[in-house]
């Protein structure tokens, strides 16, 4: 699960960014940007970030860059700023003044009371000017006992360029260390430090990443580096084993029972997901809560959760009367080995369609360590016969009529993808295996005639098939199939633009009506 204000960020970026070409000129530039992360004996850990960040636009200034956000938790963990300044395009140095550094409760806590201790520093950088350079330097301490373990999961691509990254892990030569840089080739310097194991890796002229839809670490176009201290996978996934206890706590089975007594088993699932569904989301990921999740006693009592802990009680309210619920966590990135870290999650789910369709690029493992058998989608088969009648029927002028044909609403039409960009430079991973037939039979009443040709288009491309025919089937009645599969569920730049065609004909919404008239 990623903090919520990197999601921010990138939201922020795909608002300000998506109008830009993919060559136009930076909006900033990062000199250097770097990341270091330490785990001492004692189990106490740092983070500490530098950068230095020229900017060139107004937008990056008033928008992109204009403020810093720092999410902590003052009861475990120490903010230090070690520096805090803007140098100006002639060299004046304007020092980031006390009142620029604004201490406020993050968003995502601000309906939850158990996690009002949470603090977000806001850095207002101050002096900005086109041409001026923001230099930041500051730690998070972390005393020891509140993470269990080292667990990084860093992108390395920003929005802007970056001249120089580095990032670098210390970690005690006693303790196991899994790490990987994710999509990138760069490999790090390895070498030993006063009983540290040391790992750095130094990469050059990092181009800017335009955040767009399928374009996540999944696909292979985003750089990350993750590493972690953790034995194995299922020690890391011990820590959530171990607190996902609701099926054991009388608080869940009498509300368990309260909800479902008398109601038929058919009914059970959805009443018990409706009620979890109600209670008040706290959006605080798990790695801003140090990966700790209230009992699902207090989250009935309190009526709110963070996604992880609403899914602990709805696991517990399931088992309690019989029915199956296995937590399962999805991984935000894929490595060679399978050596994942808590900070990797993407999401944890008992059922997800999306996940199970892109199980082939998206690890996911049960909470005690085994890889699950997901059900992927089946293939989308709608049969319908449509009665047309006038109130079924869009009046035009002229006596004309349009009939729109059903369809399925979770069909990847409803992405849009035939009428986004021309041209894509990162490869696109579609969230569903696609694979779709509808036919329709029309019935027209007899004071009305169809105007829509009889047709039989197709198109063929390596990255699937397209078929769509109007044909009459008597007694004024009109039969229309539509139908595509794609084969490919990764498509590459070099294949965007045939599947760019055979969405843009699929959305094409003279495909998806028939034109009638009055007689």
């Amino acid at each position: 699960m990623k903090r919520i204000y990197h999601i921010i960020y990138i939201c922020l970026g795909i608002c300000l960014l998506a109008a830009l070409p993919a060559n136009a000129a930076s909006e900033a530039e990062f000199g250097k940007l770097s990341r270091t992360y330490t785990l001492h004996a004692d189990g106490s850990q740092e983070m500490r970030v530098y950068k230095e960040l020229t900017l060139f636009t107004h937008t990056a200034m008033n928008g992109l860059y204009g403020e810093t956000f720092i999410v902590y938790n003052p009861a475990y963990q120490e903010l230090k700023i070690h520096d805090s300044y803007t140098k100006q395009k002639d060299g004046n140095i304007v020092r980031t003044p006390a009142n620029a550094f604004v201490e406020v409760l993050p968003a995502a806590a601000a309906d939850a009371p158990a996690y009002n201790g949470l603090k977000e520093m806001v850095i207002v950088h101050t002096g900005l000017e086109l041409g001026a350079t923001i230099y930041l330097d500051y730690s998070v301490v972390t005393r020891p006992g509140y993470l269990p373990e080292l667990d990084v999961c860093t992108q390395v691509d920003e929005l802007s360029p970056i001249k120089e990254y580095v990032c670098t892990l210390y970690v005690p030569e006693s303790k196991p260390l899994h790490y990987a840089l994710v999509n990138g080739n760069t490999a790090p310097t390895v070498k030993s430090e006063q009983g540290n194991k040391v790992v750095t890796w130094t990469l050059r002229n990092v181009p800017a990443y335009y955040p767009t839809e399928g374009n996540q670490a999944l696909a292979g176009n985003v750089q990350m580096i993750v590493a972690n201290t953790y034995a194995s996978a299922d020690d890391a996934l011990k820590v959530l084993r171990t607190q996902f206890t609701a099926a054991a706590g009388k608080e869940v089975a009498d509300l368990a029972k309260q909800l479902t007594e008398g109601k038929p088993k058919a009914e059970q699932e959805t009443i018990l997901k409706n009620y979890v569904k109600g209670l008040g989301n706290c959006r605080l990921s798990l790695e801003q809560t140090g990966y700790r999740l209230r009992p699902a006693a207090e989250v009935i009592r309190t009526a709110y959760g963070t996604e992880a802990e609403k899914l602990n009680l709805l696991a517990g309210l399931l088992q309690a009367v019989g029915l199956p619920a296995e937590v399962k966590a999805a991984y935000s990135v894929n490595t060679e080995a399978d050596n994942f870290g808590l900070s990797t999650l993407s999401t944890l789910f008992l059922d997800n369609q999306s996940i199970a369709d892109r199980q082939d690029y998206q690890p996911v493992l049960t909470l005690d360590g085994q890889k699950p058998v997901l059900n992927a989608s089946a293939p989308i088969v709608q049969t319908d016969t449509l009665n047309v009648t006038a109130e079924t029927t869009k009046a035009l002028a002229g006596g004309y009529r349009l009939v729109t044909l059903p369809h399925a609403q979770e069909g990847i039409a409803q992405n849009g993808y035939g009428h986004g960009s021309s041209e894509r430079n990162g490869n696109l991973l579609l969230p569903l295996k696609v694979d779709e037939t509808y036919t329709c039979l029309v019935c027209l009443p007899e004071n009305m005639q169809l105007c829509t040709p009889s047709k039989k288009d197709g198109m063929t491309s390596p990255v699937g098939s397209l078929l769509i025919t109007v044909a009459p089937a008597g007694d004024n009645r009109v039969e229309v199939v539509r139908s595509l599969k794609l084969n490919k569920q990764l498509i590459t730049p070099a294949e965007y633009a045939a599947f760019r065609r055979l969405m843009s004909e699929w959305e094409d919404g003279n495909n998806t009506v028939l034109l009638l008239k009055d007689k």
